[in-house]
């Protein structure tokens, strides 16, 4: 199975000016990691991509325009390319264009080297034979950023990680792209315009006697928890809020449960329909899986402030000993960056696979709110009215709902408002087009739930 996603096949061709079709020549895990395995498939199939994945979680590699040989001699190249596409858990796309006075050195094509890019090797993976070692194929090349491509700032710390631990490296063919775009959105939307979306939540009310809808917004530090409220506060406010601490930081920003009413600017009444929010999980300071469950079944308040060393008793003040259901939660968003999915990291998956063996018994639904579209794909952050055009969104979609055992029904890709100063359909619609279907799914667990006491 190739590595190169289609998200990086997407920048990939943003850089190479259009869409491309990659054609797997070379893969180390199949081929084996040789020198001469590599040039066997390589040599003489024109433009090419080498991509290096390493055990860090790095992804990067260079672009060359002129066909590998094994003649020994260095070539030139201006439409040459060194690039990272991800640092450890984080998506960073970085394009380093070939120095313009040091052409002659763009490419090594040597019969005992692997794909190597400059004169001082700013990329050189290996050479000669490596064997496999556990996962991974230990690198006996280096990198030396900045010599022969403009790679300013960048290090081999900031490049690669320092490591040269291979899980893979693959070498593509590039070429134009011959088919027709496809322009069939991989999901279609109701032709709903953005004032019936806020009629129906503004107009909304609960079944029975309750008096809201509990939404728990469930994510890592830095995935958007919070800037969704803000972006959906916005949308009913019609400008640009901020009320939820949000931002970048290396730990959560929210330290207490908060529930956050929605006020329409037209009504001037809350919708019936709340926000709650909690401490970003991370690795090593996650909530306690008594907490959570504490907050999903509904026994702390408003504005409850967790102590990370100790777990929720019931002695603590504000406990609610005998919650109703209007103080439960009643649908959960588990918030996820789309840029990490492929670096999931395994304990906060843990955790929510645990949330979700707890809350399945209850036949609680669950969504994904998949944030920061327009990182994880060029075309979306170049114009996010593709977002449902974009194959890499909707293959993302598809690995989410994988990861999560959910339909892909489930999941909601979303732009929060973050450096905009204005609303803007194109992001207000996908959020406003989520939040009606969480309130969709409450709604219906509700219904079941007053079906059952009835019973």
């Amino acid at each position: 199975m190739t590595k190169l996603s289609t998200t990086y096949k997407d920048q990939l061709s943003s850089w190479l000016g259009g869409k491309k079709d990659f054609t797997l020549l070379y893969q180390a895990t199949r081929d084996g990691c040789s020198a001469q395995a590599f040039h066997q498939k390589c040599d003489h199939k024109g433009a090419t991509v080498s991509v290096c994945y390493n055990t860090a979680g790095y992804v990067f590699g260079g672009y060359t325009s002129v066909s590998w040989s094994s003649d020994g001699s260095y070539k030139s190249d201006q439409q040459a390319f060194l690039f990272k596409l991800q640092a450890a858990n984080s998506s960073q796309p970085q394009q380093y264009p070939v120095k313009t006075d040091n052409l002659q050195h763009t490419v090594y094509h040597d019969a005992s080297y692997g794909p190597t890019f400059g004169g001082g090797h700013d990329l050189h993976p290996f050479s000669s034979t490596i064997n496999k070692q556990s996962n991974y194929f230990q690198g006996n090349g280096y990198t030396n950023p900045n010599h022969t491509y403009n790679m300013t700032g960048e290090s081999a710390a900031t490049f690669t990680g320092n490591n040269l631990q291979f899980t893979d490296v693959e070498v593509y063919q590039v070429t134009e792209c011959v088919e027709p775009q496809d322009e069939t959105p991989w999901r279609k939307l109701p032709e709903l315009k953005q004032k019936v979306l806020k009629s129906e939540l503004e107009t909304y009310a609960p079944p029975g006697k309750l008096n809201y809808v509990n939404i728990l917004l469930l994510g890592t530090v830095g995935a958007g928890k919070s800037s969704y409220f803000n972006t959906i506060n916005s949308i009913f406010k019609g400008r640009i809020t901020s009320v939820a601490r949000s931002g970048s930081a290396e730990h959560s920003l929210t330290t207490t449960y908060r529930l956050y009413k929605i006020k329409s600017a037209e009504s001037r009444q809350p919708l019936k329909v709340r926000l709650c929010d909690t401490r970003g999980l991370e690795d090593g300071l996650n909530l306690d899986l008594t907490d959570l469950m504490a907050i999903i079944d509904g026994h702390l308040p408003d504005r409850f402030t967790f102590n990370p060393s100790v777990p929720v008793r019931p002695d603590v003040p504000g406990y609610k000993k005998d919650p109703t259901l209007d103080d439960r939660i009643h649908c959960i968003a588990f918030v996820v960056d789309s840029t990490a999915i492929d670096v999931f990291p395994d304990k906060i998956l843990q955790t929510f696979k645990a949330v979700q063996h707890r809350v399945n018994v209850q036949s609680l639904p669950q969504v994904v709110l998949l944030t920061k579209v327009d990182k994880a794909c060029e075309v979306v952050n170049k114009d996010m009215s593709q977002l449902f055009l974009s194959a890499a969104i909707g293959g993302l979609v598809e690995k989410t709902g994988e990861l999560f055992g959910l339909p892909r029904s489930h999941v909601y890709p979303v732009k929060n408002y973050e450096d905009e100063l204005v609303l803007d359909d194109n992001v207000t619609l996908p959020a406003l087009t989520s939040l009606v279907q969480m309130t969709r799914f409450a709604d219906d667990f509700l219904n079941d739930c007053q079906d059952l006491d009835d019973d």
